[in-house]
């Protein structure tokens, strides 16, 4: 179905019946020049009128308006024509007997290639008869607007607005359907030329032009709800289009037409698909909260629980130390008294009590550091230095089947920290690695420089030194690093391990301001990073 303005190139018989059906309607069409003359063969305008060709052409047209018409009619269609839009309005013409019949006027400008309007093509419907059978229904409250007036209602509306006759060709469109296609003029099936815009299905194919809303309106007498499809401007534009088409009616029930509602529906088809993926994912979503929430009281729980039993081993290593230095003093006064007795049994029994002595106080010592209550003297320490000079050690001690290397970063900041505890830290996290590869492996020290942002649930924010210790030992499971750090938890069989090597190495980095972790795996090996803060070598 093509626009009215291409009414020229229709074949012989579509024009003939289109030529029948605007008869049957009370309808006519004319042609008129860019400003308004009528100068080709008018037979419908002379039927109405019965003017000759010689009284119409040009603007003699004007003299069968009626005199109180004419001149708010060629003030309205002059406004039609600066803002090429089209022209819609109802006056009076005098008939071939002399009677005014009044005539409702739509004149559709017709576009050249600069933008210019070449032509009109006006459609006139005959409505005295409709204007009569009205007037008799309204009361004196009742005002009726005339066709113009109509127009300019239905400009101030926020949708779009395209209506067609019995034929389907457009004889009114509103300004929101113009600014909805980006287009001065709009026809059912646009062609396909650049300045044309473009009709395509949601998945974006391209529209089937019978299967248009408005098209199954006119053609099959449909009502189409909620309809969308998307448009592209010859602008490159591409919005989504939703509307609703019907059948117009008249009074005697037949057909006149088809009007079309439309509206842009982007934005609110985006957010339902938006929505529609949230609701898709909200199970998901909720697991995933769930999951992290399940972590972070777990977290906190363990946190929780070293605290307290912290606190506990605290107390307890406090009041045994105050035992045991009672019983380290008496052990060295009776070795004092009974020095000159001659009793090897005696000897050797105050031998044993001070060495059990000694045990006791270093097992002591080592709860009071998981407890953060053991004595340190930090200091600005070289950790690269550190490591390098307690590197010999580590070697000798963990054996020739298991090489040993290390990857320090340069230009290590100072840490400020107690550099013979942390020795004896990495002494002892040497002493594990080597204990979890029996048969050999390899071990490593790394050093690097990180800085900790408001996400991290043990340590402020701020840069933080790490030494990393590596090795390709026997690993652990979740089960048995969640409570590594546990005082007097071991994995080693009995008599050879306390279980207070890592309980130590944990209270050691809280109480220095920092903090452990454990990463590890089954069969590959165990990674375990001390984060220590650093100190500016400018505070020293």
């Amino acid at each position: 179905m093509a626009d009215i303005s291409h009414e020229r190139s229709l074949d012989e018989s579509r024009y003939k019946s289109i030529r029948k059906s605007l008869a049957e309607t009370q309808a006519s069409l004319c042609s008129f020049t860019a400003d308004g003359r009528l100068e080709e063969a008018q037979p419908d305008w002379a039927s109405i009128t019965g003017q000759s060709r010689s009284d119409y052409a040009g603007f003699g047209w004007k003299d069968a308006i009626h005199p109180d018409d004419i001149a708010t009619t060629e003030k309205e269609w002059q406004k039609a024509r600066e803002k090429c839009m089209p022209f819609i309005r109802a006056h009076r013409i005098r008939g071939r007997a002399g009677e005014w019949k009044r005539i409702a006027w739509n004149a559709v400008p017709q576009f050249d290639p600069a933008d210019e309007i070449q032509s009109w093509t006006v459609l006139h419907v005959d409505i005295t008869d409709h204007r009569q059978n009205t007037r008799e229904k309204i009361t004196p409250s009742t005002s009726i607007l005339p066709p113009l007036e109509y127009s300019s209602i239905m400009d101030q509306l926020g949708e779009a607005i395209i209506v067609t006759d019995a034929l389907g060709q457009i004889i009114f469109v509103n300004d929101a359907a113009v600014e909805l296609h980006g287009v001065k003029t709009l026809e059912i099936t646009p062609e396909n030329d650049r300045k044309s815009y473009h009709l395509f299905t949601v998945d974006g194919e391209p529209y089937p032009s019978l299967e248009l809303p408005l098209a199954r309106a006119v053609l099959r007498g449909e009502t189409v709800l909620d309809a969308r499809w998307r448009i592209r401007r010859p602008d490159g534009t591409e919005i989504l289009a939703i509307g609703t088409a019907q059948p117009l009616i008249d009074s005697e029930g037949n057909q006149a037409g088809g009007v079309l509602t439309m509206r842009d529906d982007t934005a609110r088809h985006a957010a339902e698909e938006q929505l529609a993926l949230l609701n898709e994912t909200l199970e998901t979503r909720i697991e995933e909260a769930l999951d992290e929430r399940a972590v972070a009281e777990e977290a906190l729980m363990q946190a929780q629980k070293m605290e307290a039993v912290g606190q506990l081993t605290g107390g307890i290593a406090h009041d045994f130390n105050n035992l045991l230095t009672v019983v380290s003093g008496s052990v060295e006064l009776l070795g004092l008294r009974l020095a000159n007795i001659d009793d090897a049994k005696v000897q050797h029994n105050l031998e044993s009590i001070g060495t059990a002595a000694k045990r006791a106080a270093a097992l002591t010592q080592r709860l009071l550091a998981f407890s953060r209550r053991q004595s340190l003297a930090p200091r600005p320490t070289d950790l690269n230095a550190l490591i390098g000079d307690v590197g010999d050690m580590i070697q000798r001690t963990i054996g020739e089947n298991i090489v040993f290397a290390s990857d320090l970063a340069p230009d290590m900041e100072h840490i400020r920290i107690d550099s013979h505890q942390l020795e004896n830290v990495l002494l002892n996290l040497a002493l594990n690695a080597r204990d979890a590869m029996p048969d050999g492996g390899q071990l490593w020290f790394t050093t690097n420089t990180v800085e900790i942002e408001n996400d991290h649930a043990e340590l402020m924010p701020g840069d933080y030194a790490v030494i990393s210790v590596i090795d390709t030992g026997e690993g652990m499971d979740g089960k048995i690093i969640a409570r590594a750090f546990e005082p007097f938890f071991t994995t080693k069989d009995v008599g050879k391990g306390t279980g207070l090597g890592l309980s130590m190495i944990y209270g050691f980095a809280k109480q220095s301001g920092g903090h452990v972790e454990i990463a590890s795996k089954p069969g590959v090996g165990t990674t375990i990073k001390l984060f220590l803060p650093v100190h500016c070598r400018d505070s020293e």
